[in-house]
């Protein structure tokens, strides 16, 4: 007989056994089972009491392994082991109040990894225990926390650790923290106050704001705060994203003091006028991209770089006068301003000029940038231009032509982006390239005439042109990239055109089909 067979001589009681302790003890039993435990086994001659000691020994074995295997199933977290410390990867529990552990299988939990407890939506609190030295970027990022601590152990705290807590009110940094990577408390529009404690060797705070040890560095002021703030006169420096999303401040004053903007340092502030005083020497990128209530900002002669896209996209402003100290202006820095109606620039800049509102570098030779909502209608390049900066034009949706001279050799990326109204754009016969998205989303472009000399189109040149029909090439093919000429509107399909003596053209031409020109 087999292994079943000889417990169930135990009548009543075996029956009681396997029915309660089958679960626990039904993984052991199998490889038992494979086993002819019947006559002739070892077992075959056991008494009823011995056969009780072996079935309490295999009861207290199943036990210990199913406890292990249910604790394994079971935890909430993933997690992975390094040098005999654990790091959390993944919560996987019902959220509520979190305590994490500070030993995870006997050894110490010292870091919450990247996006560990991400979107936990279920999360009310978190304790962080005093063995964790890092939490990661994006640690917490969604989590509707109300309070945070962090404890005494912790000495860094990755980039977004926090953000998008949005029922977050208040932060409490120990005097552990030496290292806290911008922008840390992000999407947190109901923080109010950010303290730090008096021993902390490296950041500090001053009425809810936070502050480096020296308070030389305004780090961040926290989102939920509102009204005006004065920026005390120690502060030299306005760090990255300082002031970022700051919807309720209506008034910042900067001191004299105050030599550096920091990229995205007033980012989608709600501000309608700002004074940038005369000691600023630079202002970042995005210092002050989507302040969309600023309407004028005057820039002081002290400035010498302003970062790309500084004043993206701030949807009130009218105009900017730019000094003779700039030297540096980046890519995009004041563009998709819907109501910018000029650039002006100081007659004695030696890198920058402006002419009707447009600006240049010094000799006029690169058009950097039109103004979103600069001249209607027609617009011809001048004569003297001999290169169109990225995105030179982007979103003039106010133009409807643009003669390009002869003198032109390099568009570039992005030159007419989402110029939605314009119709006709006649090319310089130099033009070698199109570089991508160069006429991006221009709808109402019906056809266009391509140069000679043109040998390659970027990847997207023409995409989402609903309206172009015909494009009409003068020379052989040229190379083409992706996405050329994707996109159309009501099944509209944009013919390639080419001239009879030219070579490298087949019945269809990047996805589109072709035709001989018959001029």
């Amino acid at each position: 007989m087999g292994f079943w067979h000889d417990f169930s001589s135990l009548g009543d009681e075996w029956s009681w056994i396997r029915q309660t302790h089958f679960p626990i003890i039904g993984v052991l039993s199998v490889g038992m089972r494979l086993t002819d435990w019947g006559e002739g086994s070892m077992i075959s001659g056991m008494g009823k009491t011995a056969k009780w000691m072996l079935m309490g020994l295999l009861v207290v074995v199943g036990l210990i392994a199913g406890v292990i295997l249910v604790k394994w199933m079971c935890s909430p977290y993933n997690f992975t082991t390094n040098n005999g410390t654990i790091t959390i990867t993944k919560y996987k529990g019902v959220g509520g109040a979190v305590e994490i552990p500070s030993k995870i299988n006997g050894l110490p939990v010292t870091s919450i990894g990247e996006a560990a407890f991400w979107n936990c939506i279920s999360l009310t609190s978190v304790t962080i225990p005093n063995s964790v030295t890092s939490i990661g970027d994006l640690a917490f990022m969604y989590c509707p926390l109300t309070k945070v601590t962090i404890p005494n152990s912790v000495t860094n705290i990755g980039v977004e650790a926090f953000f998008g807590c949005q029922k977050l009110t208040n932060v409490s940094i120990s005097k552990s923290v030496t290292n806290i990577m911008a922008p840390v408390f992000w999407e947190c529009p109901n923080l109010t106050g950010i303290t730090v404690d008096a021993n902390n060797p490296s950041y500090s705070s001053v009425d809810g704001v936070l502050f480096n040890k020296s308070q030389t560095i305004l780090v961040k002021c926290p989102e939920g705060r509102a009204g005006t703030y004065t920026i005390p006169t120690s502060v030299t420096d306005i760090g990255e994203n300082a002031f970022l999303s700051c919807t309720r401040l209506t008034n910042v004053t900067i001191p004299s003091s105050v030599t550096n903007i920091g990229g995205g340092a007033f980012s989608g502030c709600n501000l309608t006028n700002i004074t940038i005083p005369a000691s600023v020497v630079n202002i970042g990128g995005g210092a002050f991209q989507e302040c969309k209530h600023l309407t004028s900002v005057t820039i002081p002669t002290s400035v010498t770089s302003i970062g790309d896209v500084a004043f993206w996209n701030c949807a009130n402003l009218t105009n900017i006068t730019i000094p003779e100290s700039v030297t540096n202006i980046g890519k995009r820095a004041f563009n998709d301003c819907p109501k910018l109606t000029s650039i002006s620039v100081n007659a004695f800049n030696s890198a920058y000029s402006s002419q009707d509102g447009i600006l240049f570098n010094k000799d006029k030779t690169m058009l950097i940038q039109y103004p979103m909502a600069g001249k209607t209608g027609n617009y011809s390049i001048p004569d003297g231009v001999t290169s169109i900066g990225q995105m030179a034009f982007e979103s003039c949706v106010n133009l409807t032509s643009v003669t390009i001279p002869t003198n032109v050799t390099s568009i570039g990326q992005g030159a007419f982006y989402v110029c939605h109204n314009l119709t006709n754009v006649t090319f310089s016969a130099n033009v070698t390239n199109i570089e991508a998205t160069t006429f991006y989303m221009c709808g109402e472009l019906t056809r266009i005439t391509i140069p000679a000399s043109v040998t390659t189109i970027g990847d997207g040149a023409f995409q989402d042109c609903f309206c172009l029909s015909g494009v009409y090439f003068q020379g052989d093919a040229p190379n083409l990239g992706r996405f050329v000429f994707a996109g159309g509107r009501g099944g509209l399909r944009t013919t390639i055109y080419y001239l009879p003596t030219t070579t490298g053209w087949g019945k269809t031409f990047g996805g589109r089909p072709t035709a001989v020109w018959k001029q």
